[in-house]
């Protein structure tokens, strides 16, 4: 058995604690174990580590409260049914054709509120997903033009520095042309 301790009735958080720093991890641990290895935890004696074992050896509660645990756990250990187990536990009445129509009522509500529920997070789901769309597409275009930016500078400097060296090249030229003449006597 590999269920939690604190399933076993009579053994709360506090306790599956100290049974746990004890080296009993496990309901079959517990379960394995003798009454005189469990009367060594603190806070436990003899009576209760029999009747802890015992109660691991048996059928574990399942969809009990946690007082409903405890008023079992009393009635097994004392033999004695607990005043307060009828409170807890829950027992099936018959139920008229008014509360059943209330219920039909009560649960055709209830999924009409899920309904609506489930549509509402559709629709911010589309939402969302078409936001997130319209950012990507802008970033896309932002980016685009930002491209198209910078390239029509780098057409515009290579323009640039193009006609600055014909400018160069032609004064140059002009030098070499004008370079000493002579005078004629």
């Amino acid at each position: 058995m590999t269920t939690a301790i604190t399933n076993i009735p009579g053994i709360g958080p506090s306790t599956a604690k100290i049974l746990i720093k004890n080296g009993f991890k496990t309901v079959g641990e517990i379960a394995g174990t003798t009454v005189e290895k469990l009367s060594r935890v603190p806070g436990f004696g003899t009576v209760r580590a029999s009747s802890v074992i015992k109660a691991a050896n048996g059928p574990l509660p399942t969809s009990r409260t946690r007082r409903a645990k405890t008023a079992i756990s009393r009635t097994r250990s004392t033999g004695k049914k607990a005043s307060s187990y009828k409170k807890y536990v829950k027992k099936k009445r018959p139920i008229s054709e008014k509360q059943k129509k209330e219920k039909l009522r009560k649960e055709k509500l209830r999924k009409e509120k899920l309904r609506k529920e489930k549509l509402r997070k559709a629709k911010q789901r589309k939402e969302k997903l078409r936001k997130a769309k319209q950012r990507k597409e802008k970033q896309r275009k932002e980016k685009q033009r930002k491209e198209k930016q910078r390239k029509e500078k780098q057409r515009k400097e290579k323009l640039r520095k193009e006609k600055q060296r014909k400018e160069k090249m032609k004064k140059e030229k002009s030098r070499k042309k004008k370079p000493t003449q002579k005078r004629k006597k």
